[in-house]
């Protein structure tokens, strides 16, 4: 009985480090809030309405984005996301790379997979207002034309 539960172990050993710890313990997703103003602006991910600001949407860590924000009357935005990596996790992949009954496959599951990655978990953005279109000009006063009339001549006295 101890050898089954031997190789058991084993095997669930063997299945836990072929796959990536960041992943597992990350997943490739991450929630990011939307804050700013005005509020009710559109969020679009990739061209997908995302919610109107303030909203929450579930982005992924391992490719990029055209985030979209945007509101009758003011100019639209592109927002850019930052990726910024896990230096302990990238260390740990490695590590584990070195073991050989890993493969390395940790290292390739969450590279691949994004789970490397973190997002900024608030972004803000402030759409400005659309420059308001100029008064028409108005017309200049009509003034009807003055009549040239001369006078009489001076009557003798």
């Amino acid at each position: 009985m101890s050898r089954y539960l031997t190789s058991l172990s084993c095997l669930v050993l063997l299945t836990a480090s072929n796959a990536g710890c960041a992943w597992m313990f990350k997943g490739s997703k991450q929630d990011v809030l939307f804050t700013g103003a005005p509020d009710g602006a559109d969020v679009r991910v990739d061209g997908q309405y995302a919610g109107g600001m303030p909203t929450r949407t579930e982005l992924s860590r391992g490719s990029a984005q055209n985030i979209l924000v945007s509101k009758d009357g003011y100019k639209e935005q592109y927002v850019h996301l930052k990726r910024r990596p896990d230096v302990p996790w990238w260390f740990w992949d490695i590590i584990t790379c070195v073991i050989p009954v890993t493969l390395c496959i940790p290292v390739v599951t969450d590279a691949i997979s994004g789970a490397w990655y973190s997002l900024d978990d608030e972004v803000r953005v402030k759409l400005d207002p659309l420059p308001s279109a100029p008064a028409p000009a108005r017309p200049a006063p009509i003034i009807p034309p003055l009549e040239y009339r001369p006078e009489p001549p001076a009557s003798p006295q």
